[in-house]
């Protein structure tokens, strides 16, 4: 039984699956130059037809027999790319199980939709998962336990003052964010901001930038950092990559998600929660010594924990038949 993974393009998914390939039958599912083109070629021909139009399943094979896909195999899909280009023709003439995780806020409708192409579906957020009837999944972090481990070992607090790191999209938070900065500089702590400007940033910001910085830079300023902050959008409650940051490299976060409380490794020395952007007794949380999580509870949130979970759920159902 091999896991493929389909339309996993960012940074730091690449390195998960490199690091999932060192221990499991797992490999990114890769396109051949030719379908690539010749899927480019269909869309262009479509988008000047009515009907019929010009099917692409037969490419969908083709990238599936280049990738040696067997009947056993299953393959594991994200929201976000689970209509790009030949991507649904893989997806309809793959004939294994497949499983999609959700890791952004959708709606019911997209949901309905990708239940008739998929066996499983799972979201990080459990509100997600009540309303539109899917499977709730630990969000896990994208490197490897052992990994990170070395990591949180190599980084070192700052000696003379806290440093705080954000770095987020704009989103219209960027008042709320300026006002938190200020209240860590005014208990003595550093702040490195990095506010990506989008359609929603007005007026400007000291911690504005264009662009999103590399997966590589915002993991090595998150290492030098000793605090984290992240501001969640309205109706996230999901797990967030950054708290996990916070928990696996042993930084202090400053959260708006109240239902962090809620999680296994939650721990008020280690995690400040708030839910209108005010800091009151922050300084005392700044001077309080951060307490290392359990590796146990770590382990449920990696990417080897994921793995195993999807194998275990597909097992049970081919086992029910």
């Amino acid at each position: 039984m091999k896991i493929f993974f389909l339309g996993w393009t960012a940074q730091y998914e690449r390195r998960m699956i490199d690091y999932l390939s060192t221990r499991h039958s797992v490999r990114l599912m890769v396109f051949p130059s030719a379908a690539k083109r010749m899927g480019r070629y269909i869309k262009s021909i479509n988008k000047r037809l009515r009907h019929p139009r010009v099917g692409s399943g037969w490419l969908g094979k083709l990238v599936l027999s280049v990738n040696g896909v067997g009947h056993d195999d299953i393959l594991v899909c994200n929201e976000g790319q689970v209509k790009r280009c030949l991507i649904p023709s893989v997806i309809a003439t793959f004939p294994g199980k497949k499983v999609l995780l959700m890791r952004d806020l959708v709606d019911a409708d997209f949901v309905r939709e990708m239940h008739r192409h998929f066996d499983r579906i799972y979201s990080f957020d459990k509100d997600q998962c009540a309303a539109f009837g899917m499977e709730y999944m630990e969000q896990f972090f994208p490197f490897g336990f052992h990994e990170t481990q070395g990591l949180a070992d190599a980084a070192t607090a700052n000696e003379y003052a806290p440093k705080c790191f954000f770095l987020g999209q704009d989103k219209g938070r960027v008042t709320t964010i300026e006002a938190m900065a200020q209240a860590l500089e005014d208990e003595g702590a550093n702040v490195d901001f990095a506010i990506v400007r989008d359609s929603t940033s007005k007026d400007r910001s000291r911690f504005h930038i264009d662009k999103v910085l590399t997966y590589d830079d915002n993991i090595r300023r998150s290492l030098a950092a000793d605090v984290l902050l992240e501001v969640n959008q309205a109706g996230q409650s999901g797990l967030t990559l950054r708290a996990l940051e916070a928990a696996f490299f042993n930084k202090k976060l400053i959260t708006t998600n109240e239902s962090i409380k809620a999680l296994d490794f939650y721990r008020p020395e280690n995690i400040y929660v708030t839910v209108d952007g005010s800091l009151p007794g922050i300084g005392s949380f700044l001077r309080t010594e951060s307490v290392k999580v359990d590796r146990d509870v770590l382990y449920r949130y990696t990417p080897d924990r994921m793995l195993e979970r999807i194998i275990e759920d597909v097992g049970a159902m081919r086992e029910a038949r």
